[in-house]
């Protein structure tokens, strides 16, 4: 394969070959001149009226002049696909680079379609916990999940329903369709954020799900704890949880005993259980 070269260096090379054209033309031109000149110069004399003698004439000039014309036309033939290689291989370089910025370009502009649709997400999930209300104690936004995350750990307690999934599946069941219309919005599009990050490549997916957690409260942490282990979130979500250990930040309080805690592996709380819980 041949060396390549900067198309600096390629134009060089393709003026040479320019050069090289011109200087085989004039050594046509000469070479003509020479046997021509030759001739007059030996036989010079009136001009005939004999077509035998014009004959001859034509016979040595082209016995002499046609071998060194084809011998000459072929180097120049060399030299024309020389030079058109040599264009062919600037223009294959030039539609690769501009092949190659076009790609950077869909590249930048699809991370940056990703960007502003995440961001539009993650401004949408903040509205809807600062719409969020709970009536009856006068709560608005965050302090609402403190609410419910009470009433539920509460009924689980209460119903001794927390060492046995089956039977926190079952409260929590009951949980989440009370309070679907509050928290089933926020579940939803929570989930759909990290699932766009999940199916965006060439992106640090870690720093954008880490800014997802990082708009989390400790409430919201321990209610996505319990939804992910419930009908509700065990299938889509929790493995998202898991792959992006967003539950890395829980808080390092007491939790219902080791066989909720063990339905995750550890990658959820960034490789390893919360030491308070086991």
């Amino acid at each position: 394969m041949p060396e390549e070269l900067d198309p600096a260096e390629e134009i060089t090379a393709a003026t040479i070959h320019v050069k090289r054209l011109t200087t085989l033309a004039y050594a046509g031109f000469a070479a003509a001149v020479v046997v021509i000149g030759f001739f007059t110069f030996n036989f010079i004399g009136p001009l005939s009226d004999d077509p035998g003698r014009w004959g001859q004439f034509g016979d040595y000039v082209g016995g002499v002049l046609n071998p060194t014309f084809s011998f000459l036309a072929l180097l120049a033939l060399l030299a024309t696909l020389g030079l058109q290689i040599r264009e062919l291989r600037i223009s294959a370089r030039e539609l690769k680079n501009s092949a190659d910025a076009l790609i950077h370009q869909n590249e930048t502009l699809r991370q940056q379609t990703f960007e502003a649709t995440f961001f539009q997400l993650l401004r949408l999930h903040n509205d809807i916990v600062a719409s969020m209300e709970v009536l009856s104690s006068s709560l608005k936004g965050r302090a609402c999940f403190a609410h419910y995350l009470n009433e539920l750990e509460g009924t689980l307690i209460n119903e001794a329903a927390t060492d046995k999934l089956e039977q926190f599946a079952l409260f929590y069941d009951i949980f989440y369709r009370e309070h679907q219309a509050a928290l089933g919005h926020y579940f939803r599009l929570l989930y759909n954020i990290v699932k766009l990050v999940k199916r965006m490549d060439g992106i640090d997916k870690r720093f954008y799900t880490n800014l997802v957690r990082a708009q989390l409260s400790s409430a919201e942490l321990k209610l996505i704890f319990y939804n992910c282990l419930s009908a509700w979130g065990s299938e889509k979500f929790k493995p998202l949880v898991e792959e992006f250990a967003l539950l890395k930040t829980i808080p390092n309080d007491t939790v219902p005993a080791d066989e909720l805690l063990h339905q995750y592996s550890p990658g959820a709380f960034g490789g390893k259980y919360p030491e308070s819980w086991l």
